[in-house]
């Protein structure tokens, strides 16, 4: 298992659904493990403990955006525990994409396989 003592993990949980679960398993690790229902007790923590990293549910709403800057300005990493949306929506588009190709193959004379080359 890994080793992560000496370091200081905070984590924002404002649902209290995933943070002691995540506490649980920095703490097996070695880690101190700070777990938080919301920013400004998050910001309080950073202001006077030494962080060395905070996880924090993904969103764009401004106080989570106003505490990533704070985490920023201080060096710290900020681990999402939530994957963020797609910028762009690849799976339609690319499968539109490859019919069109199939579409315009079937279209031409062209053979299915080349030949690999001596």
């Amino acid at each position: 298992m890994t080793n992560l003592s000496d370091l200081t993990v905070l984590i924002v949980d404002p649902s209290e659904q995933t943070g002691a679960e995540y506490r649980k398993s920095f703490v097996n690790a070695g880690a101190d493990a700070h777990v938080v229902k919301n920013f400004s007790a998050a910001e309080k923590l950073v202001e006077t403990k030494k962080i060395d990293a905070a996880l924090v549910h993904y969103a764009k709403d401004v106080e989570t955006v106003s505490f990533c800057r704070l985490l920023y300005l201080k060096n710290i990493p900020c681990i999402f525990t939530a994957e963020p949306p797609q910028r762009y929506p690849t799976r339609k588009p690319m499968a539109e994409a490859l019919a069109a190709v199939q579409a315009i193959m079937s279209r031409l004379d062209l053979p299915r396989s080349y030949p690999l080359r001596s």
